[in-house]
């Protein structure tokens, strides 16, 4: 009866009144996105079978094969040589109960092995009227996460919020107006998580075939030793289609997954300021925001963000656009092409600053490619074949690389790696 009792309790507290469709941290396989085509009915559930396959061509620029492709190359980049590969099998199965309450999976399948993406307990209830209520447990991406609208992730998004963590969440939404083209709402999120230990993600888009030019990043989160809780928070704001975002995340560092792995793969990691404390930093945090618009075909953001990893001091940002083109309005084929454009920046401060020891953090060599700055531009076109369910992507990505430390006359060694993107994505 106890059991039974709180049951109740929590589908009056989840569930309200209605069951509304609360804008949240961006869901891969949201209704919106991704509408319901297979669904089963028992009682009072329902589960739903959605998916998405991405089957992509990769190009580096250069030659490839024999001659060409040398082991510093292979090692590098991976190879200049064009290949195939299967991105993404997703099958996301999902299920709902009366009043708002769901749980919510992605699994995902590679040529490399398979495992589960996210799965998370999510409840939405709207009560009073104009107040939205989202909560969501589980392991999913950070509720920062937007539809980036490329295949390739900016730096920035691979680097904080790509990665799915260990979270309870809670966003209150409040309506101010409904009307169209765009509502008027104010948003606040709260989180705690746990920390997901660093990382080191690949600088190209290949997920097969990853060599030594990476960036710091938070991996997906496991269980290691000395693991803290991170705490977040988000505010944000929109009317008639534009909206602006502030959030935040701290917490500390442990020693496994964190500091050791920034001393162990940083070779000058000692050059930075505050490295002959007797104390280890374990400070802890992210923090930035994003103003955009999303209307009459229009979608365009640009985003900002900084961090601290102990010693490790970043920034990043960028600034995209893109415009959807209905070229047929009353056909399933051919009806949507949406052009793309992107250009970002990755820094870490104080990378050239040459420390006591006479060596600055930054060195030209691709062993050392983490403590590199990028600028990347990206050009795409996206086009949508058959109603929302096949999509074809091109993408082109030029990279510049600033790896020179010019206090001791070392220039910047540039390396030909941009890369062309051809996609077919199949959601279902």
């Amino acid at each position: 009866m106890y059991r039974g009792r709180i049951h109740s309790i929590l589908i009056v507290v989840l569930g309200g009144v209605v069951a509304p469709s609360a804008r949240a941290a961006f869901d891969e396989f949201a209704d919106g996105y991704s509408p319901k085509h297979f669904e089963l009915a028992a009682q009072d559930m329902h589960l739903t079978l959605k998916g998405e396959v991405e089957l992509e061509l990769h190009d580096l620029q250069g030659r490839g094969g024999p001659g060409y492709d040398s082991v510093t190359d292979t090692r590098t980049l991976g190879t200049r040589s064009p290949f195939v590969e299967i991105d993404t099998f997703w099958l996301a199965p999902r299920l709902t109960f009366q009043n708002g309450l769901a749980v919510y999976s992605i699994l995902e399948f590679t040529q490399r092995g398979a495992g589960v993406t996210a799965v998370w307990f999510d409840g939405r209830a709207r009560l009073p009227q104009v107040l939205e209520h989202h909560l969501e447990v589980g392991f999913h991406t950070p509720f920062v996460k937007i539809d980036r609208r490329t295949e390739r992730y900016p730096l920035i998004a691979t680097a904080y919020w790509r990665e799915p963590e260990v979270h309870v969440v809670y966003e209150g939404r409040w309506l101010l107006d409904e009307s169209q083209p765009g509502p008027v709402a104010l948003e606040l999120g709260l989180s705690a998580a746990f920390m997901r230990p660093l990382a080191f993600a690949s600088v190209q888009d290949a997920s097969s075939h990853k060599g030594t030019l990476n960036i710091v990043g938070y991996g997906a989160a496991r269980p290691f030793s000395g693991n803290a809780p991170v705490w977040g928070a988000k505010l944000h704001a929109e009317a008639y289609g534009a909206y602006a975002t502030a959030f935040g995340y701290i917490g500390k560092l442990a020693s496994e997954g964190g500091t050791d792995d920034l001393r162990n793969n940083f070779g000058n990691y000692a050059e930075l300021p505050g490295a002959d404390a007797d104390a280890l930093d374990r400070t802890f945090h992210w923090f930035g925001g994003r103003v955009g618009y999303d209307g009459h075909g229009l979608h365009a953001v640009v985003e900002a963000i900084a961090s601290q990893e102990s010693l490790l001091r970043r920034w990043g940002a960028y600034a995209q656009a893109s415009y959807e083109v209905h070229v047929f309005e009353d056909t399933s084929m051919f009806h949507t092409v949406e052009p793309v454009l992107r250009y970002e920046v990755y820094r870490i401060l104080d990378s050239t600053v040459v420390g006591t020891g006479g060596q600055a953090l930054r060195s030209p060599a691709p062993s050392q490619a983490v403590t590199w700055d990028h600028d990347v531009f990206t050009a795409g076109l996206v086009l949508v074949v058959y109603r929302s369910i096949v999509r074809v992507r091109v993408e082109y990505a030029v990279l510049w690389e600033k790896n020179g430390v010019p206090a001791l006359g070392l220039p910047d060694e540039p390396i030909r790696n941009n890369e062309l993107l051809v996609q077919l994505e199949v959601r279902f």
